[in-house]
């Protein structure tokens, strides 16, 4: 109810979902495949024609930043489910069975964190190559350790609850506490941070895509945002600044989204 009713919730969701339709849509609303060269000669400047201008080699940019939209929402989404999945086995089992499950698998969670994240997501995707779907197994199982941990926190606490404790009593099974009793109260805590989770999985694509690694068959705003920073010193300004604005609009809607969600299901944290 309190999600229904809050406003600034509405208008997020909805600025959300206007970019979601521009992006499922990509292909029918943008008048030119965006990495088919040679529209218009190299760097053309924004115009009725080519609304965003043109690249190097003669390439919509329009259309490249419009696409470029599903393809945030592809890694975003899918990459966040995988985290989420590993992160929820992980930290359920450990915060529930404790002992030596608990050592074993907060261990494995340390050694992940230790080791700097981008830098691993380079590694693998050099090795295993920069296809977009290997690119999102790569990001998602790579991103679980902090989620993994929040969760055991959450399976912690809630597991010597009055609730919990009375459907040991009556002979409630361990699987049937844990996804009937416990997960279900960790959702308030889980659902900010899995939108943060969202938006830091599009940040690792468009970087690994602006350091030349990203998948080539995909318009990424990264590559496009890589070859404005070339342009830039050609005077094609529209390049860059184009992309940029999109991705950052598309990030401070999803952090906005984030924080008016742990306002409402996490009302005591509000400052």
């Amino acid at each position: 109810m309190r999600i229904r009713l809050n406003k600034r919730f509405i208008i997020q969701s909805a600025a959300l979902a206007f970019l979601f339709f521009l992006g499922f849509f990509s292909s029918i609303i943008c008048p030119r495949d965006p990495l088919k060269p040679g529209y218009s000669p190299g760097l053309t400047p924004p115009s009725p024609t080519f609304p965003m201008g043109t690249d190097q080699l003669g390439r919509d940019v329009f259309s490249w930043v419009l696409c470029g939209i599903r393809v945030a929402f592809y890694v975003g989404v899918t990459a966040t489910l995988l985290c989420f999945a590993i992160a929820l086995i992980v930290g359920a089992i450990a915060g529930f069975y404790g002992g030596i499950i608990d050592q074993i698998l907060m261990r494995l969670t340390d050694l992940m964190m230790s080791i700097p994240r981008f830098v691993l997501i380079v590694v693998f995707a050099i090795l295993f190559g920069s296809n977009i779907n290997n690119l999102i197994l790569i990001i998602g199982g790579l991103s679980w350790p902090r989620l993994a941990r929040v969760i055991r926190g959450e399976v912690l606490s809630l597991k010597e609850r009055e609730f919990v404790l009375s459907a040991k009593v009556i002979g409630c099974s361990d699987l049937d506490i844990l996804f009937s009793e416990i997960l279900p109260n960790t959702i308030p805590t889980i659902l900010p941070l899995l939108s943060l989770q969202m938006a830091h999985s599009v940040i690792d694509e468009v970087g690994i895509s602006f350091l030349g690694f990203g998948d080539p068959e995909v318009p990424s705003w990264g590559r496009l945002i890589a070859l404005g920073r070339a342009a830039i010193f050609a005077g094609g300004w529209w390049v860059l600044i184009w992309p940029c604005i999109v991705c950052a609009i598309f990030l401070l809607l999803i952090n906005l989204l984030a924080d008016t969600l742990n306002d409402i299901l996490n009302p005591r944290t509000q400052g």
